[in-house]
């Protein structure tokens, strides 16, 4: 299981970090990642977004419509499932501090382990405000009773990363919305989601409270730069 240690939030402007801080949580519908169009190679949105099946051509036989028979070897790309209800979920979306993919850290293995919790620089195109959240535990039980009090199905967790040119199937369906292809993989991303059920989805403001107590702002160049790592052996990065 991978441990969270702290949360970042990337912002573009001041107030919007302000306002998170004061804990607003201003949550996108999924479908609205899946339609975003990158200007700036910020790497928001992602056309597969709210996927719930992936077929590679050449593992399928063939596809029929009427009298014509389509073999696989003419399919241009895999075929992507999405599911309607499931891009008109919320999410919010945050960069988490997390163990996945380090068992265990030793002196050796200490550097490498900093610099997969650092902030790629790929990041910075989404904002130059940065919002630490210093206690994980605290944000998410926060975010866990604002979810309760609205009585709407909701959850929380890591994202998954799959490679789109290898997986072939269906998504695991206790964990659909928490699937996001690899070359987004160094956001390392936590989401929250919580489902609505509205007649017209849109972006939706969860207040969980105030969180300056376990919130600081600064900037991501910063962050990275103030980011050390100490081991019980006095070992650091």
């Amino acid at each position: 299981m991978s441990t969270i240690f702290a949360f970042v939030k990337l912002f573009e402007n001041n107030d919007h970090a302000q306002a998170f801080v004061s804990g607003k949580l201003f949550m996108n519908t999924i479908r609205s990642f899946k339609e975003y169009k990158d200007e700036a190679g910020e790497l928001r949105g992602d056309e597969y977004e709210g996927i719930v099946a992936l077929y590679q051509p050449e593992k399928l036989g063939e596809i029929k419509l009427g009298d014509h028979t389509i073999p696989a070897s003419d399919f241009a790309t895999p075929i992507v499932i999405h599911d309607n209800h499931l891009l008109d979920h919320n999410v919010f979306c945050i960069y988490s501090l997390n163990s996945r993919g380090h068992d265990t850290v030793s002196a050796e293995t200490l550097s490498d382990f900093k610099r997969t919790l650092e902030l790629h620089e790929s990041c910075f195109g989404l904002g130059k405000y940065c919002v630490v959240i210093l206690n994980a535990s605290q944000f998410i039980d926060r975010c866990q009773s604002a979810i309760k009090k609205l009585n709407v199905n909701g959850s929380l967790g890591l994202v998954d990363y799959f490679n789109e040119h290898e997986f072939h199937g269906n998504m695991p369906i206790n964990n659909l919305g928490y699937q996001k292809r690899s070359m987004f993989s160094h956001q390392r991303e936590y989401r929250i989601k919580i489902d609505l059920n509205r007649s017209e989805p849109c972006r939706y403001l969860l207040d969980v409270g105030d969180l300056s107590d376990i919130a600081v702002i600064t900037t991501p160049k910063e962050f990275n730069a103030q980011l050390e790592l100490k081991l019980p052996d006095g070992s650091n990065a």
